[in-house]
């Protein structure tokens, strides 16, 4: 209800933004040795390589 009225490009950074959280909290919890070792980075790094995975996958 709250977001009822909001722009398209609103609920699209805020769903953008809560998958990247769930993302990295998973990275967090089912990598531990690389977040042992990385640390901060560990959520910059999957991100990194999410996106190129799906960048490689929309290319035709």
């Amino acid at each position: 209800m709250v977001l009822d009225g909001a722009a398209p490009g609103v609920l699209a950074c805020i769903t953008a933004l809560a998958a990247g959280a769930i993302l990295t909290m998973i990275a967090d919890t089912m990598i531990p040795e690389a977040f042992e070792h990385t640390h901060l980075a560990m959520g910059l790094i999957l991100l990194a390589g999410f996106l190129s995975a799906f960048a490689l996958s929309q290319q035709q």
